[in-house]
């Protein structure tokens, strides 16, 4: 897994128990994708020229461990799957101080064509660097 994001928890992100919400978590796994795709060749200028769309169409989340204000965090990501017009991955945030996961939490993208909405290839270029970060299969 290759590092995406790294920040910091902040007082305004705890709820009225105490530990921050579901809210931030995705906060910093947003961040974390928006980082990955640049890192898999879909900048903010590609993304922008209109050439391709990403659409988000699952994200399955577990959390693990409360994180509080304070609390720095960084977030780890790898491919689970790359296929023609789909991109499974895999994020886990977890706490830099005691190395804990916090949350882990699976995206499925799939490439879109901006002018018909519909499902498209990813790029060559892009599948290339994705197959560079696939995680080894679990049992």
């Amino acid at each position: 897994m290759i590092e995406t994001a790294r920040g910091t928890v902040h007082e305004w992100q705890r709820d009225h128990m105490g530990h921050i919400n579901v809210r931030a978590y995705m906060e910093f796994l947003e961040e974390a994708c928006w980082q990955f795709y640049a890192m898999l060749g879909m900048t903010p200028s590609l993304l922008r020229s209109g050439a391709l769309h990403l659409a988000a169409v699952q994200q399955n989340i577990s959390y693990r461990k409360e994180l509080y204000p304070g609390d720095t965090v960084a977030v780890r990501t790898g491919v689970l799957e790359i296929r023609e017009k789909v991109l499974r991955f895999r994020h886990e945030l977890f706490n830099t101080q005691t190395g804990d996961i916090c949350a882990v939490c699976d995206f499925t993208v799939v490439c879109l064509d901006p002018k018909t909405r519909k499902s498209q290839a990813f790029p060559g270029e892009v599948t290339v660097k994705a197959l560079g970060f696939i995680l080894p299969a679990t049992a």
